[in-house]
């Protein structure tokens, strides 16, 4: 959830470390910092602000001619133990101020650490966790300097004492953890640790970089090697090593990554998520160019037996992928007539089912390191089960736990608010289930053609939502800015997409929104109904259209504006809402993708009309990476 970035080059550090920041903001903060070694300066120098960047850019702008560096790190905090004030903020120091600690996760373990150094004379300024961490390295590091200097005299040219101590640390540590160290004695190297927590290494010419994520390093280079569980890497200005806790040298490939910076700029648009939002067309192009052939056969690019013999699917998610999960539910009990169940990761984690023979087990991370999922899907791997990963992020950890990885192609995406992730997400679950179904001889050829039609007429109908009802969408989104509740009704195959266009009102406006099957207002929720509480209700042509519409009318009955999403050529849908926003008379079983469009624009006017930080909501963060 924290963001780091560490350099070491000929650049100026501050300059890469404020940029590589910024384009991790998506992941959520209160308060950012970095670390520095002027060049020609034996010290270590530290700049902290509360809030946004801006006021850490402002500080620096003030000392960047005095303190110019080419080696440091940088952070963006988001508080788990400690308020977020400038003195909690990181990086943290030792108590000589010449050490330096930057860090993503949480200590478990913290607290008798702490209690540990306080008895040896340690003291500490700050309520955080990460704290204990450069205190513990400074105490190795005392043992290790005169330790390896008798045994290796003279010094080599980059020192191993540093990330001796670091490695004897972190042995300490318990917990999920990324972190990023400098020394003030050590000016020519940063250390990098990860342990359930992500963390990239970026290679360069004459300059190396780690990161959180990878946004932050696209406008550097695109050569990234992504740490696994129990790594160090020592990064100088000409080599990256990496050693496991053991002190054991570890050898990898490097990746290169298809992304470049246009690909994480607004391009024109006010925020990035609606630059998002308006990039789902494409999203869905370019998945069905990768996955359908000219001839409408799906081919995954799974190994040819991992789908053999399914007789049932566990479906494991968090947050806006869940909702995609209970998309594919849907789609693979109706459609593949496979058995499938769909559970919140973190509770899967403490709560698993009993194993089932022939059980395929999804996990979904937009991200690839979101802590719940990863977990969970290392539990069902370890009971025997096979499982797939269907994630936005091939490079990231979900590859190394999954037994096979589906790439859901939907590029970079900045706004915390999930969007055209979660369209490419469902895009996935209707190629699986057609392969699927293929497989096991449940779906007809002539049905499948027809789905794989219907998908590819999906994007200009997409665009043809966006262009019809942005602006009306806009002009509705004045009414309800300031409404403190709303409800959201779908049936089917949409209750799914009510959930998720609750979820998005909530994030990014923060007013109080609640999915529910529309069949289960009359029991509850129908209470809450009055002239002040909008409903929302999805209504699409086909085995539950006349029911939604019912249920619509028991909430008009109530005096509560209906909102409508529905075909706009049905006289009984146009005379039923207050407000229609149409989409296209399309098969039901393709309507989520259309029907999510107007729920996502709904949200972000009514956000963006509010005033509020679309992209970057808070208390949120774009990847989960902490329990």
């Amino acid at each position: 959830m924290c963001g780091i970035v560490g350099y070491i080059g000929d650049r100026s550090a501050n300059e890469v470390l404020i940029s590589g920041l910024r384009k991790l903001e998506y992941r959520g903060y209160d308060s950012a910092g970095v670390a520095t070694i002027p060049k020609g300066l034996p010290e270590l120098h530290r700049t902290r602000a509360k809030g946004k960047l801006i006021n850490l850019e402002e500080k620096l702008a003030q000392e960047d001619i005095i303190y110019a560096s080419q080696i440091g790190i940088g952070h963006t905090r988001w508080a788990t133990h400690g308020k977020p004030e400038e003195h909690n903020a990181h990086p943290h120091t030792d108590m000589s101020d010449q050490l330096a600690v930057v860090q993503n996760g949480i200590i478990e373990n913290y607290h008798a650490l702490r209690q540990e150094l306080k008895e040896r004379g340690h003291e500490f300024v700050t309520e955080t966790d990460t704290e204990v961490i450069p205190h513990l390295i400074a105490e190795y590091l005392e043992q290790t300097r005169g330790k390896i200097r008798t045994e290796h005299a003279p010094a080599a040219p980059t020192s191993p004492e540093l990330m001796e101590a670091v490695r004897l640390a972190v042995s300490r540590l318990e917990g999920a953890f990324a972190i990023a160290v400098v020394h003030a004695d050590y000016p020519d190297q940063i250390i990098a640790v990860r342990q359930q927590a992500p963390l990239v290494i970026g290679l360069g010419k004459g300059e190396n970089f780690c990161a959180s994520d990878t946004p932050a390093l696209v406008s550097y280079t695109r050569t990234v090697l992504a740490l696994d569980n129990g790594e160090i890497a020592r990064l100088t200005r000409d080599r990256v090593e990496i050693f496991n806790f053991a002190g054991d040298r570890q050898r990898r490939s490097p990746q290169t990554l298809n992304w470049n910076p246009v690909m994480v700029e607004k391009q024109g648009f006010r925020h990035y998520m609606l630059k998002e939002i308006y990039e789902q067309p494409g999203v869905i192009r370019a998945g069905l160019a990768s996955y359908v052939s000219d001839a409408g056969w799906v081919n995954l690019g799974l190994t040819p037996d991992f789908l053999k013999g399914i007789d049932r699917v566990q479906i494991l998610a968090c947050g806006t992928s869940w909702h995609a999960g209970l998309v594919g539910k849907y789609l693979l009990e109706q459609v593949a007539n496979i058995p499938t169940s769909v559970q919140y990761a973190s509770e899967y984690r403490y709560a698993p089912p009993p194993v089932i023979p022939n059980t395929l087990v999804i996990g979904v991370t937009q991200s690839g390191e979101t802590a719940d999922t990863l977990a969970a899907l290392e539990l069902a791997k370890s009971r025997g089960d096979r499982c797939l990963g269907i994630t936005n992020r091939t490079e990231s950890s979900i590859s190394r736990i999954a037994d096979q990885i589906l790439d859901t192609q939907a590029g970079i995406e900045i706004g915390v608010a999930a969007t055209k992730t979660f369209v490419a997400q469902l895009l996935i679950f209707y190629l699986l289930t057609l392969e699927l179904g293929i497989n096991q001889q449940s779906i007809s050829e002539a049905k499948a053609q027809n789905l794989i039609e219907g998908l590819r007429q999906l994007p200009a109908q997409i665009e043809r939502i966006l262009e019809s009802q942005e602006r009306y969408i806009e002009q509705l989104a004045h009414t309800f800015a300031h409404t403190k509740d709303f409800i959201y009704l779908g049936r089917g195959i949409n209750f799914p997409i009510a959930l998720e266009g609750s979820l998005k009102l909530k994030e990014i406006s923060y007013i109080h929104a609640e999915g529910y099957p529309a069949g289960e207002m009359k029991h509850g929720p129908i209470a809450l109904l009055d002239q002040d509480m909008p409903v929302v209700a999805i209504a699409t042509p086909g085995t539950v259209y006349e029911k939604v519409l019912s249920n619509a009318q028991e909430a008009r009955a109530r005096e509560a504006q209906l909102i409508g999403v529905a075909p706009i050529d049905d006289p009984v849908a146009v005379d039923t809402f207050d407000h229609l926003l149409p989409i296209p008379v399309v098969d039901e079983i393709l309507s989520p993708i259309l029907t999510v469009i107007p729920l996502q624009l709904l949200a972000y006017h009514i956000a963006a009309h509010k005033g509020l930080d679309v992209d970057q909501p808070r208390n949120l963060a774009k990847s989960v990476t902490v329990e």
